[in-house]
């Protein structure tokens, strides 16, 4: 083999390896998982989902529009739905024309968390642009969504 060659498969190696590690290490990384709010993170999510609905819609949010907003299964949705009942943060009531649609509503204690929740994500984010500067920001967001559609693409 041609030292070229080794160098570029040197250079590929290396390229392979950093990108293992950046993207193990936001696996890791505890801004995402932020319990500061006494839930986990798929479940302030659902928060979103639910206030981002209603607000578009005016009604409240069915399982299956969840499912599709969340791209996860309505099963997956059903027990984070649950987990958010028990604490509090949303209710569910059965739809007063078809009894097999179950209507997902925030109490004024999801609503308020999912404010909270918003704001703190806005603040994060915010930061970063500020940190990264504009055009770095825009390059990020343009390298974020080619290497999201890309693994997409590996289905």
């Amino acid at each position: 083999m041609s030292d070229k060659a080794n160098d570029s498969n040197e250079n590929e190696n290396e390229r392979i390896t950093e990108l293992m590690d950046v993207f193990t290490r936001f696996a890791k990384a505890d801004w995402r998982k932020s319990a500061k709010w006494g839930i986990r993170a798929s479940e302030a999510r659902v928060l979103f989902a639910i206030q981002n609905n209603s607000r578009m819609t005016g009604k409240p949010t069915t399982v299956t529009e969840l499912s599709k907003y969340l791209q996860v299964t309505s099963p997956t949705v059903t027990q984070l739905v649950n987990a958010l009942i028990a604490g509090g943060y949303v209710i569910r009531a059965i739809h007063p024309e078809d009894r097999r649609i179950s209507e997902i509503t925030l109490t004024d204690k999801g609503e308020s968390l999912a404010r909270q929740a918003a704001d703190e994500y806005r603040r994060m984010f915010s930061g970063l642009i500020e940190h990264l500067g504009e055009e770095q920001s825009e390059q990020l967001v343009a390298l974020l969504t080619q290497a999201f559609d890309y693994f997409q693409g590996l289905k």
